[in-house]
């Protein structure tokens, strides 16, 4: 998949687009992400349209961690099988027309043939175009609209914001329902303290950006992919400080990969949250850690062994 930030100057064929914030890719994102695929059965090419930043960070200086960084973003489109990502400078279309948005991005820099948006799409500056107006302009510059529906789960729409307040209260079960896949966190291995080799248990250390929503500190089932391996593997994921045996606040995600013996220094990984085990501890002794990091990876292996808990590509 390629992948545009910061830049304006591209230009495209015969794109289909869906448009959006798309900070968490929920169920909600993976309609749109749909019609892209059809779309793309047309021989179009399928161009997910985001920003650089949050607006609200630009607008009113509001700071707001995100559940997914660009970074993860492109990761996870690429795995949904989406041919671009553009996250666009925020700075320099928050004062375009909506028609101006339309006319100078979409026709003429993507040419764009088919535009995919959630029922409650608002664009252009303070956000005064809507999809009455996608689907009137559609008729002038001759695009397909498709406008998706807002899709709920027991009743309440799915959103970022009661994704991230799922993780708050803990509910990753909840979250994971929302998402329609396991909370994922993305980034490149790094040298640790090397512990879990002492204890027989290695472990991938990730420090996720200082930028992302975490959920609370502790010990998860976790799913794992490597970066250019296409194979599926399972672990146990540590989020937190490791209280046992560091005094740093830096929170990290470290995670021991069942049956799996490679070097991973420098690759980037992705770490799936599937199941809650346990809150973060601080134990007396290495040997009191080392006792329960291997009860923590006898459960996660009698978890993945029942198939209805393994993950599942991703089927748009």
């Amino acid at each position: 998949m390629k992948y545009i930030s910061k830049q304006t100057n591209f230009q495209f064929k015969n794109t289909a687009v869906a448009l959006g914030k798309f900070e968490g890719l929920h169920r909600g994102h993976q309609l749109l992400f749909h019609e892209l695929k059809e779309w793309k059965k047309q021989g179009r090419t399928s161009v997910v349209f985001t920003f650089d930043m949050p607006p609200k960070l630009l607008i009113n200086g509001e700071k707001e961690n995100v559940i997914y960084t660009k970074e993860e973003r492109q990761f996870l489109l690429e795995e949904m099988g989406m041919d671009l990502m553009i996250a666009y400078p925020f700075k320099e279309i928050r004062t375009l027309s909506p028609e101006a948005f339309v006319k100078e991005i979409l026709v003429d820099r993507l040419d764009v043939k088919a535009i995919a948006v959630g029922e409650d799409f608002g664009f252009g500056y303070q956000r005064a175009g809507n999809v009455a107006l996608l689907s009137e302009l559609s008729t002038l510059y001759g695009y397909e609209l498709k406008v998706i529906p807002k899709l709920q789960y027991k009743g309440i729409d799915i959103s970022s914001s009661r994704i991230r307040e799922a993780m708050k209260e803990g509910d990753l079960a909840l979250a994971n329902q929302m998402l329609g896949y396991p909370y994922t966190i993305v980034g490149e291995v790094v040298h640790g303290k090397q512990l879990g080799r002492i204890i027989g248990m290695p472990t991938a250390n990730i420090v996720p950006s200082d930028k992302k929503y975490l959920p609370p500190n502790g010990v998860y089932v976790a799913g794992v992919r490597i970066k250019g391996d296409e194979k599926q593997y399972y672990g146990i994921c540590n989020i937190g400080v490791k209280p046992t045996v560091d005094d740093t606040v830096c929170t990290g995600a470290e995670t021991f990969i069942f049956d799996f013996h490679e070097d991973l220094y420098g690759k980037q990984v992705s770490v799936q949250l599937m199941e809650f085990v346990r809150p973060e501890m601080k134990f007396n002794s290495v040997e009191e850690l080392a006792e329960q990091m291997h009860k923590d990876g006898a459960f996660g292996k009698a978890y993945v062994s029942k198939k209805e808990n393994q993950i599942k590509p991703f089927s748009l």
